[in-house]
């Protein structure tokens, strides 16, 4: 039996498609890569900002990746 889809899960998907459709190495791309991976890898959506503050990237990355983040949660209702 697999497990259900989550929102988070959503989320991440919903990132990977922002990144596959965005032209390669914009920042576009690198912010929703940077999205989905801390989606994947964290249990919450919080867990998943966090993260983002923790990891060395450059600010731009960050900042666009977490205002995808929050467009995407607006999007899905994911609580935050």
């Amino acid at each position: 039996m697999t497990a259900p889809v989550t929102p988070k899960d959503t989320l991440t998907f919903r990132a990977l498609e922002v990144a596959k459709a965005a032209p390669a190495g914009s920042l576009k791309r690198r912010a929703a890569g940077c999205a989905a991976v801390v989606l994947a890898t964290t249990s919450t959506v919080a867990a998943a900002r966090r993260a983002l503050a923790d990891h060395r990237l450059d600010d731009g990355v960050r900042d666009a990746a977490l205002a995808l983040i929050d467009d995407l949660t607006r999007t899905e209702g994911e609580p935050r």
